[in-house]
Protein backbone atom coordinates (compact mmCIF):
# COMPACT_ATOMS: atom_id res chain seq x y z
CA UNK A 1 0.00 0.00 0.00
CA UNK A 2 1.31 3.73 -0.69
CA UNK A 3 1.61 6.22 2.03
CA UNK A 4 -1.45 8.45 1.37
CA UNK A 5 0.43 11.20 3.38
CA UNK A 6 2.20 13.25 0.26
CA UNK A 7 4.08 15.85 1.57
CA UNK A 8 4.85 18.98 -0.83
CA UNK A 9 7.57 21.11 -0.36
CA UNK A 10 8.14 24.74 -1.27
CA UNK A 11 11.11 27.25 -1.35
CA UNK A 12 8.43 29.81 0.01
CA UNK A 13 6.41 29.06 2.79
CA UNK A 14 3.00 29.72 2.79
CA UNK A 15 1.47 31.72 5.25
CA UNK A 16 -2.23 30.62 6.12
CA UNK A 17 -3.61 33.84 7.61
CA UNK A 18 -2.34 36.19 4.64
CA UNK A 19 -2.10 33.98 1.62
CA UNK A 20 0.04 35.82 -1.23
CA UNK A 21 -1.35 36.49 -4.27
CA UNK A 22 0.45 37.76 -7.36
CA UNK A 23 0.33 41.84 -7.42
CA UNK A 24 -0.31 43.80 -10.71
CA UNK A 25 0.81 47.55 -10.04
CA UNK A 26 -1.48 49.63 -11.93
CA UNK A 27 0.08 51.05 -15.51
CA UNK A 28 0.02 54.71 -15.72
CA UNK A 29 -1.33 55.83 -19.04
CA UNK A 30 -0.13 59.36 -20.02
CA UNK A 31 -3.33 61.47 -21.45
CA UNK A 32 -2.89 61.63 -25.66
CA UNK A 33 -0.93 64.20 -27.21
CA UNK A 34 0.57 65.96 -24.03
CA UNK A 35 2.95 69.00 -25.05
CA UNK A 36 6.40 68.48 -24.07
CA UNK A 37 7.54 72.13 -23.44
CA UNK A 38 11.29 70.94 -24.42
CA UNK A 39 10.42 69.67 -27.27
CA UNK A 40 9.50 73.05 -28.63
CA UNK A 41 13.09 74.57 -28.22
CA UNK A 42 14.91 71.61 -29.23
CA UNK A 43 17.94 72.55 -31.10
CA UNK A 44 19.66 69.92 -33.54
CA UNK A 45 22.27 68.36 -32.02
CA UNK A 46 24.67 69.14 -34.67
CA UNK A 47 27.96 71.36 -35.21
CA UNK A 48 26.31 74.99 -36.70
CA UNK A 49 28.99 75.23 -39.45
CA UNK A 50 28.46 72.08 -41.04
CA UNK A 51 24.54 73.62 -41.87
CA UNK A 52 25.78 76.31 -44.13
CA UNK A 53 22.60 75.96 -46.08
CA UNK A 54 18.47 76.10 -46.40
CA UNK A 55 18.83 72.06 -47.58
CA UNK A 56 21.12 70.94 -44.56
CA UNK A 57 19.03 72.23 -42.07
CA UNK A 58 17.87 69.11 -40.35
CA UNK A 59 14.32 69.63 -39.81
CA UNK A 60 12.46 69.26 -36.52
CA UNK A 61 9.07 69.12 -36.95
CA UNK A 62 8.94 70.21 -32.85
CA UNK A 63 10.63 73.11 -33.55
CA UNK A 64 8.99 76.92 -33.86
CA UNK A 65 11.89 78.05 -36.46
CA UNK A 66 12.18 75.42 -38.31
CA UNK A 67 8.31 75.18 -38.96
CA UNK A 68 9.14 78.82 -39.97
CA UNK A 69 12.22 77.76 -42.26
CA UNK A 70 9.59 75.05 -43.60
CA UNK A 71 6.83 77.56 -44.45
CA UNK A 72 9.67 79.90 -46.36
CA UNK A 73 9.07 77.69 -49.14
CA UNK A 74 5.45 76.56 -49.08
CA UNK A 75 3.77 79.95 -48.05
CA UNK A 76 1.36 81.37 -50.49
CA UNK A 77 2.67 84.06 -52.40
CA UNK A 78 0.85 87.54 -52.14
CA UNK A 79 1.52 88.17 -56.22
CA UNK A 80 0.35 85.09 -57.44
CA UNK A 81 -3.65 85.89 -55.68
CA UNK A 82 -3.19 90.24 -56.91
CA UNK A 83 -2.25 88.80 -60.38
CA UNK A 84 -5.89 86.69 -60.36
CA UNK A 85 -7.79 89.69 -59.15
CA UNK A 86 -5.51 92.63 -61.65
CA UNK A 87 -4.92 91.04 -64.88
CA UNK A 88 -6.66 87.76 -65.28
CA UNK A 89 -9.93 89.04 -67.11
CA UNK A 90 -11.34 85.30 -67.27
CA UNK A 91 -10.95 84.45 -63.46
CA UNK A 92 -12.37 87.90 -63.26
CA UNK A 93 -15.29 87.49 -64.85
CA UNK A 94 -15.80 83.64 -64.16
CA UNK A 95 -15.33 84.23 -60.30
CA UNK A 96 -15.87 87.69 -59.09
CA UNK A 97 -18.84 89.53 -60.98
CA UNK A 98 -20.66 86.33 -60.51
CA UNK A 99 -20.04 86.58 -56.64
CA UNK A 100 -22.83 88.87 -55.24
CA UNK A 101 -20.46 89.63 -52.34
CA UNK A 102 -17.50 90.50 -54.08
CA UNK A 103 -18.69 92.09 -57.36
CA UNK A 104 -19.59 95.60 -55.75
CA UNK A 105 -16.44 95.01 -53.19
CA UNK A 106 -14.43 94.46 -56.02
CA UNK A 107 -15.43 98.01 -58.08
CA UNK A 108 -15.04 100.00 -55.17
CA UNK A 109 -11.53 98.53 -54.60
CA UNK A 110 -10.67 99.09 -58.48
CA UNK A 111 -11.15 102.93 -57.85
CA UNK A 112 -9.34 103.21 -54.91
CA UNK A 113 -6.35 102.10 -56.79
CA UNK A 114 -6.46 104.56 -59.57
CA UNK A 115 -3.41 106.77 -58.66
CA UNK A 116 -1.25 109.33 -59.81
CA UNK A 117 2.36 109.51 -58.90
CA UNK A 118 1.73 111.80 -55.77
CA UNK A 119 -1.36 109.17 -54.72
CA UNK A 120 1.60 105.95 -54.98
CA UNK A 121 3.89 108.28 -52.88
CA UNK A 122 1.31 108.86 -50.31
CA UNK A 123 0.30 104.94 -50.88
CA UNK A 124 3.62 103.80 -49.70
CA UNK A 125 4.26 106.17 -46.92
CA UNK A 126 0.67 105.16 -45.48
CA UNK A 127 2.15 101.53 -45.52
CA UNK A 128 5.98 102.47 -44.08
CA UNK A 129 4.41 105.04 -41.04
CA UNK A 130 1.53 102.00 -40.05
CA UNK A 131 3.95 99.14 -40.20
CA UNK A 132 4.55 99.57 -36.36
CA UNK A 133 2.47 101.78 -33.80
CA UNK A 134 6.06 103.27 -33.05
CA UNK A 135 6.38 105.95 -35.59
CA UNK A 136 5.67 109.87 -35.54
CA UNK A 137 8.26 112.64 -33.98
CA UNK A 138 7.64 111.39 -30.62
CA UNK A 139 9.73 107.85 -31.37
CA UNK A 140 12.30 109.42 -33.50
CA UNK A 141 13.24 111.47 -30.59
CA UNK A 142 13.45 107.99 -28.61
CA UNK A 143 15.34 106.63 -31.34
CA UNK A 144 17.86 109.47 -30.85
CA UNK A 145 17.83 109.56 -27.24
CA UNK A 146 19.08 105.52 -27.27
CA UNK A 147 21.22 106.01 -30.51
CA UNK A 148 23.34 108.75 -28.49
CA UNK A 149 22.97 106.52 -25.73
CA UNK A 150 23.75 102.87 -26.28
CA UNK A 151 24.78 101.67 -22.95
CA UNK A 152 22.53 103.06 -20.33
CA UNK A 153 20.77 100.09 -19.79
CA UNK A 154 19.01 101.96 -17.09
CA UNK A 155 17.02 103.86 -19.79
CA UNK A 156 16.16 100.66 -22.14
CA UNK A 157 14.63 98.74 -19.18
CA UNK A 158 12.22 102.39 -18.77
CA UNK A 159 11.93 102.74 -22.46
CA UNK A 160 10.74 98.79 -22.77
CA UNK A 161 8.09 99.18 -19.62
CA UNK A 162 6.74 101.92 -21.86
CA UNK A 163 6.84 100.21 -25.32
CA UNK A 164 5.05 97.84 -23.41
CA UNK A 165 2.31 99.54 -21.89
CA UNK A 166 1.71 102.00 -25.04
CA UNK A 167 1.70 98.91 -27.09
CA UNK A 168 -1.62 97.71 -25.49
CA UNK A 169 -3.33 100.88 -24.06
CA UNK A 170 -3.65 101.95 -28.02
CA UNK A 171 -4.96 98.11 -28.78
CA UNK A 172 -7.36 97.90 -26.05
CA UNK A 173 -10.30 97.39 -28.80
CA UNK A 174 -8.24 94.89 -30.67
CA UNK A 175 -7.87 93.22 -27.67
CA UNK A 176 -11.23 92.67 -26.38
CA UNK A 177 -11.96 91.41 -29.99
CA UNK A 178 -9.58 88.85 -29.32
CA UNK A 179 -10.97 87.92 -26.55
CA UNK A 180 -14.54 88.01 -27.40
CA UNK A 181 -13.38 85.45 -30.81
CA UNK A 182 -11.45 83.12 -28.56
CA UNK A 183 -14.67 82.99 -25.77
CA UNK A 184 -16.66 82.30 -28.56
CA UNK A 185 -14.53 79.31 -29.71
CA UNK A 186 -14.04 77.83 -26.67
CA UNK A 187 -18.01 77.67 -26.46
CA UNK A 188 -18.55 75.94 -29.90
CA UNK A 189 -15.77 73.48 -28.65
CA UNK A 190 -17.32 72.74 -25.40
CA UNK A 191 -19.76 70.04 -24.66
CA UNK A 192 -23.11 70.56 -25.55
CA UNK A 193 -24.11 70.13 -21.51
CA UNK A 194 -21.65 72.73 -20.49
CA UNK A 195 -22.51 75.33 -23.67
CA UNK A 196 -25.14 77.30 -21.17
CA UNK A 197 -23.51 77.43 -18.05
CA UNK A 198 -19.98 78.43 -20.06
CA UNK A 199 -22.65 81.04 -21.80
CA UNK A 200 -24.20 82.64 -18.85
CA UNK A 201 -21.11 83.70 -17.74
CA UNK A 202 -19.31 85.50 -20.66
CA UNK A 203 -22.80 87.35 -20.90
CA UNK A 204 -21.94 88.78 -17.51
CA UNK A 205 -18.77 90.83 -20.14
CA UNK A 206 -19.74 94.50 -20.51
CA UNK A 207 -19.36 95.98 -23.78
CA UNK A 208 -17.76 98.94 -22.29
CA UNK A 209 -14.64 99.58 -22.29
CA UNK A 210 -14.01 101.97 -20.41
CA UNK A 211 -11.35 101.71 -17.56
CA UNK A 212 -14.18 100.70 -15.08
CA UNK A 213 -15.86 98.20 -17.81
CA UNK A 214 -12.14 96.83 -18.08
CA UNK A 215 -11.68 96.11 -14.65
CA UNK A 216 -15.17 94.06 -14.33
CA UNK A 217 -14.41 92.21 -17.42
CA UNK A 218 -10.76 91.30 -15.84
CA UNK A 219 -12.72 90.27 -12.48
CA UNK A 220 -14.86 88.26 -14.31
CA UNK A 221 -12.13 86.31 -16.89
CA UNK A 222 -9.97 85.73 -13.79
CA UNK A 223 -12.48 84.54 -11.06
CA UNK A 224 -15.14 82.93 -13.02
CA UNK A 225 -14.77 82.18 -16.44
CA UNK A 226 -11.13 81.01 -16.78
CA UNK A 227 -11.55 78.65 -13.56
CA UNK A 228 -14.27 77.52 -14.80
CA UNK A 229 -12.53 75.93 -18.39
CA UNK A 230 -10.00 74.94 -16.16
CA UNK A 231 -12.04 72.64 -14.30
CA UNK A 232 -12.99 71.09 -17.67
CA UNK A 233 -9.77 71.14 -18.99
CA UNK A 234 -8.64 69.11 -15.30
CA UNK A 235 -11.27 66.60 -15.73
CA UNK A 236 -12.46 65.47 -18.81
CA UNK A 237 -7.95 65.94 -19.93
CA UNK A 238 -9.26 68.26 -22.92
CA UNK A 239 -5.58 68.84 -24.66
CA UNK A 240 -7.62 69.80 -27.85
CA UNK A 241 -8.63 73.10 -29.48
CA UNK A 242 -10.02 74.39 -26.42
CA UNK A 243 -6.77 74.22 -24.04
CA UNK A 244 -5.76 76.21 -27.41
CA UNK A 245 -8.05 78.81 -27.19
CA UNK A 246 -7.59 79.13 -23.56
CA UNK A 247 -3.55 80.20 -23.97
CA UNK A 248 -5.07 82.86 -26.76
CA UNK A 249 -7.50 83.70 -24.15
CA UNK A 250 -4.82 83.75 -21.09
CA UNK A 251 -2.06 86.38 -23.38
CA UNK A 252 -4.85 88.58 -24.54
CA UNK A 253 -5.78 88.96 -20.67
CA UNK A 254 -2.45 89.92 -19.87
CA UNK A 255 -2.73 92.60 -22.64
CA UNK A 256 -5.60 93.87 -21.27
CA UNK A 257 -4.21 94.29 -17.39
CA UNK A 258 -0.97 96.03 -19.53
CA UNK A 259 -3.33 98.16 -20.83
CA UNK A 260 -4.74 100.35 -17.44
CA UNK A 261 -4.59 103.82 -17.60
CA UNK A 262 -3.01 103.54 -14.01
CA UNK A 263 -0.41 101.24 -15.79
CA UNK A 264 0.10 103.23 -18.41
CA UNK A 265 0.05 106.61 -16.86
CA UNK A 266 3.10 105.14 -14.05
CA UNK A 267 5.13 104.11 -17.17
CA UNK A 268 4.85 107.41 -19.03
CA UNK A 269 5.82 109.01 -16.22
CA UNK A 270 9.05 106.92 -15.25
CA UNK A 271 9.93 107.83 -18.97
CA UNK A 272 9.90 111.63 -18.61
CA UNK A 273 11.19 111.96 -15.16
CA UNK A 274 14.17 109.90 -16.30
CA UNK A 275 15.02 111.73 -19.30
CA UNK A 276 14.36 114.85 -17.58
CA UNK A 277 17.20 114.57 -15.17
CA UNK A 278 19.41 112.25 -16.98
CA UNK A 279 19.74 113.65 -20.64
CA UNK A 280 19.22 117.34 -19.00
CA UNK A 281 16.15 118.15 -20.83
CA UNK A 282 15.00 121.50 -19.53
CA UNK A 283 11.16 122.51 -19.76
CA UNK A 284 10.70 123.66 -23.20
CA UNK A 285 12.43 120.23 -24.66
CA UNK A 286 10.37 118.24 -22.33
CA UNK A 287 7.04 120.01 -23.22
CA UNK A 288 8.15 119.94 -26.62
CA UNK A 289 8.33 116.02 -26.09
CA UNK A 290 4.95 115.77 -24.38
CA UNK A 291 3.34 117.49 -27.79
CA UNK A 292 5.16 115.05 -29.84
CA UNK A 293 3.62 112.03 -28.26
CA UNK A 294 0.10 113.92 -27.95
CA UNK A 295 0.26 114.33 -31.74
CA UNK A 296 1.49 111.14 -32.73
CA UNK A 297 -1.63 109.55 -30.79
CA UNK A 298 -3.89 111.58 -32.55
CA UNK A 299 -2.31 110.99 -35.96
CA UNK A 300 -2.18 107.09 -35.27
CA UNK A 301 -6.56 107.26 -34.47
CA UNK A 302 -6.74 108.79 -37.68
CA UNK A 303 -4.22 107.90 -39.94
CA UNK A 304 -6.30 105.93 -42.92
CA UNK A 305 -5.72 105.00 -46.64
CA UNK A 306 -8.78 104.26 -48.32
CA UNK A 307 -6.77 102.56 -51.15
CA UNK A 308 -5.67 99.44 -48.13
CA UNK A 309 -8.92 99.73 -46.92
CA UNK A 310 -10.73 98.34 -49.20
CA UNK A 311 -8.14 95.97 -50.17
CA UNK A 312 -8.19 94.07 -46.80
CA UNK A 313 -12.26 94.57 -47.03
CA UNK A 314 -12.47 92.44 -49.95
CA UNK A 315 -10.09 89.78 -48.87
CA UNK A 316 -11.86 89.90 -45.21
CA UNK A 317 -15.49 89.22 -46.97
CA UNK A 318 -14.03 87.26 -49.19
CA UNK A 319 -13.03 85.03 -46.83
CA UNK A 320 -16.05 85.16 -44.18
CA UNK A 321 -19.22 85.40 -46.83
CA UNK A 322 -18.11 84.56 -50.26
CA UNK A 323 -19.77 81.07 -51.62
CA UNK A 324 -17.45 80.96 -54.42
CA UNK A 325 -15.00 78.29 -53.50
CA UNK A 326 -12.37 79.38 -55.79
CA UNK A 327 -12.59 83.18 -54.85
CA UNK A 328 -12.65 81.68 -50.77
CA UNK A 329 -9.13 80.07 -51.75
CA UNK A 330 -7.49 83.47 -53.12
CA UNK A 331 -8.42 85.49 -50.65
CA UNK A 332 -7.59 82.94 -47.88
CA UNK A 333 -4.17 82.98 -49.68
CA UNK A 334 -3.37 86.41 -49.99
CA UNK A 335 -4.34 86.84 -46.24
CA UNK A 336 -1.74 84.47 -45.60
CA UNK A 337 0.73 85.99 -46.94
CA UNK A 338 0.05 89.31 -45.56
CA UNK A 339 0.01 87.53 -42.09
CA UNK A 340 3.24 85.42 -43.06
CA UNK A 341 5.36 88.49 -44.12
CA UNK A 342 4.54 89.82 -40.31
CA UNK A 343 6.25 86.86 -38.26
CA UNK A 344 9.16 87.74 -35.55
CA UNK A 345 11.06 85.69 -37.79
CA UNK A 346 11.30 88.10 -40.80
CA UNK A 347 13.72 90.88 -39.99
CA UNK A 348 12.36 92.95 -43.07
CA UNK A 349 9.36 95.56 -43.83
CA UNK A 350 6.97 94.23 -46.51
CA UNK A 351 4.58 96.89 -48.71
CA UNK A 352 2.59 96.52 -51.98
CA UNK A 353 1.08 98.49 -54.54
CA UNK A 354 -1.85 97.33 -56.33
CA UNK A 355 -2.50 100.23 -58.98
CA UNK A 356 -4.22 101.43 -62.34
CA UNK A 357 -2.14 103.99 -63.56
CA UNK A 358 -3.00 105.92 -66.82
CA UNK A 359 -5.51 102.72 -67.18
CA UNK A 360 -2.64 100.00 -67.14
CA UNK A 361 -2.90 97.68 -64.22
CA UNK A 362 0.02 96.55 -62.23
CA UNK A 363 0.69 95.24 -58.59
CA UNK A 364 4.24 95.48 -57.17
CA UNK A 365 5.79 94.19 -53.37
CA UNK A 366 8.37 95.52 -51.63
CA UNK A 367 10.90 93.83 -49.06
CA UNK A 368 12.92 96.09 -47.55
CA UNK A 369 16.47 94.86 -44.90
CA UNK A 370 18.72 96.58 -42.90
CA UNK A 371 21.77 94.85 -41.43
CA UNK A 372 25.25 95.95 -40.28
CA UNK A 373 28.15 94.89 -41.80
CA UNK A 374 31.99 95.23 -41.29
CA UNK A 375 33.23 98.50 -43.70
CA UNK A 376 35.40 98.03 -46.63
CA UNK A 377 37.64 100.82 -45.19
CA UNK A 378 37.99 98.34 -42.39
CA UNK A 379 41.81 98.91 -40.45
CA UNK A 380 43.50 95.85 -39.74
CA UNK A 381 42.70 96.13 -35.65
CA UNK A 382 39.53 98.16 -35.09
CA UNK A 383 36.26 96.80 -37.15
CA UNK A 384 33.74 99.41 -38.35
CA UNK A 385 30.39 98.81 -38.72
CA UNK A 386 28.37 100.03 -41.46
CA UNK A 387 24.46 99.99 -42.39
CA UNK A 388 23.85 98.42 -45.43
CA UNK A 389 20.58 98.31 -46.97
CA UNK A 390 19.04 95.77 -49.58
CA UNK A 391 16.02 96.37 -50.97
CA UNK A 392 13.85 93.56 -53.14
CA UNK A 393 11.60 94.83 -55.91
CA UNK A 394 8.96 92.77 -57.90
CA UNK A 395 6.20 94.12 -60.63
CA UNK A 396 3.92 92.59 -63.03
CA UNK A 397 2.56 94.70 -65.63
CA UNK A 398 -0.40 94.32 -67.65
CA UNK A 399 0.67 92.85 -71.31
CA UNK A 400 4.19 93.31 -70.56
CA UNK A 401 5.10 90.74 -68.32
CA UNK A 402 7.18 90.36 -64.83
CA UNK A 403 10.31 92.41 -63.58
CA UNK A 404 12.66 92.44 -60.71
CA UNK A 405 15.28 94.80 -59.24
CA UNK A 406 17.70 93.92 -56.26
CA UNK A 407 19.29 96.99 -54.95
CA UNK A 408 21.79 96.82 -52.48
CA UNK A 409 23.31 100.80 -50.57
CA UNK A 410 26.25 100.35 -48.68
CA UNK A 411 28.55 103.47 -47.70
CA UNK A 412 26.51 105.97 -50.41
CA UNK A 413 27.69 102.94 -53.06
CA UNK A 414 24.22 102.02 -55.06
CA UNK A 415 24.31 98.48 -56.89
CA UNK A 416 21.43 97.54 -59.13
CA UNK A 417 20.53 94.10 -60.76
CA UNK A 418 17.30 94.44 -62.88
CA UNK A 419 15.75 91.56 -64.52
CA UNK A 420 13.06 92.73 -67.85
CA UNK A 421 10.46 90.57 -69.63
CA UNK A 422 11.60 89.33 -72.92
CA UNK A 423 9.81 91.40 -74.93
CA UNK A 424 12.43 94.23 -73.74
CA UNK A 425 15.67 92.16 -74.37
CA UNK A 426 16.32 94.05 -77.05
CA UNK A 427 15.84 97.21 -75.06
CA UNK A 428 18.11 96.66 -72.49
CA UNK A 429 21.16 99.09 -73.65
CA UNK A 430 18.63 102.19 -74.11
CA UNK A 431 17.16 101.25 -70.43
CA UNK A 432 20.92 100.99 -69.12
CA UNK A 433 21.31 104.73 -70.48
CA UNK A 434 17.82 105.91 -69.48
CA UNK A 435 19.06 105.08 -65.79
CA UNK A 436 21.87 106.17 -65.39
CA UNK A 437 20.57 109.74 -66.95
CA UNK A 438 17.48 109.31 -63.84
CA UNK A 439 20.14 108.57 -61.73
CA UNK A 440 22.83 111.08 -62.35
CA UNK A 441 19.98 113.59 -62.23
CA UNK A 442 19.30 113.06 -58.67
CA UNK A 443 23.11 112.89 -57.94
CA UNK A 444 23.26 108.93 -57.04
CA UNK A 445 26.33 107.33 -57.54
CA UNK A 446 25.94 103.63 -58.74
CA UNK A 447 29.14 101.17 -58.01
CA UNK A 448 27.29 98.31 -60.57
CA UNK A 449 24.09 98.24 -63.02
CA UNK A 450 23.41 95.08 -64.20
CA UNK A 451 20.16 94.25 -66.19
CA UNK A 452 19.37 91.12 -68.04
CA UNK A 453 16.42 88.90 -68.81
CA UNK A 454 13.87 87.61 -66.30
CA UNK A 455 14.08 83.91 -66.23
CA UNK A 456 11.68 82.84 -63.60
CA UNK A 457 10.22 84.40 -60.58
CA UNK A 458 12.15 84.38 -57.25
CA UNK A 459 10.88 84.52 -53.44
CA UNK A 460 11.98 86.89 -51.31
CA UNK A 461 13.64 84.60 -48.89
CA UNK A 462 15.72 83.32 -52.26
CA UNK A 463 17.12 87.22 -52.16
CA UNK A 464 17.73 87.68 -48.15
CA UNK A 465 19.34 84.10 -47.95
CA UNK A 466 20.12 85.10 -44.05
CA UNK A 467 16.53 84.19 -43.41
CA UNK A 468 17.18 80.95 -42.76
CA UNK A 469 20.16 81.31 -40.02
CA UNK A 470 19.27 80.31 -36.83
CA UNK A 471 19.79 83.21 -34.35
CA UNK A 472 19.35 83.55 -30.91
CA UNK A 473 16.06 85.94 -30.47
CA UNK A 474 13.82 87.36 -33.26
CA UNK A 475 13.47 90.98 -34.50
CA UNK A 476 11.98 93.41 -32.06
CA UNK A 477 13.38 96.56 -33.79
CA UNK A 478 11.36 100.17 -32.92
Amino acid sequence: MLDNNINIKTHNPIDNNNTSKPTHKPVQVAPLDVADPARVTRTPRQDSGSQSGQSQLNYNPDSVFEKFIKSLENSPVLSEGAKKLLLNKQFINSNIKSDSVLNSLFETFLKSIEMNETEILNFLKFQHGSYTKFHGDFFNSLRSLLKNNPDNNDFKIILRNFLKSYDCFVSVDETNKSINSALANIEKNLPDMLKNSFSELTDKLLNNYSSNGTDINLNLLKNEILPFVGRYISKMNDFGPVRDYVSVLVHNMVRLENASRDNFSENLDNLFEFVRYNFSLDEQDMQKLKMSLIDTYETASSFKNDSVDSFLKLIDSGIKESKNLVNKGTMEDMAESLLFSQDVHIPLTHMFLPLNFNNMFMFSEIWIGKEYEISDKDKKNKQIYVQTYKVFITFDIQNVGNFETTLVLKESRLSLDIFVPNCLTGSIETIKNDLNKILSKNNLSVSSLNINEIIRKRRFSEVFSNLSERKSGVDVTI
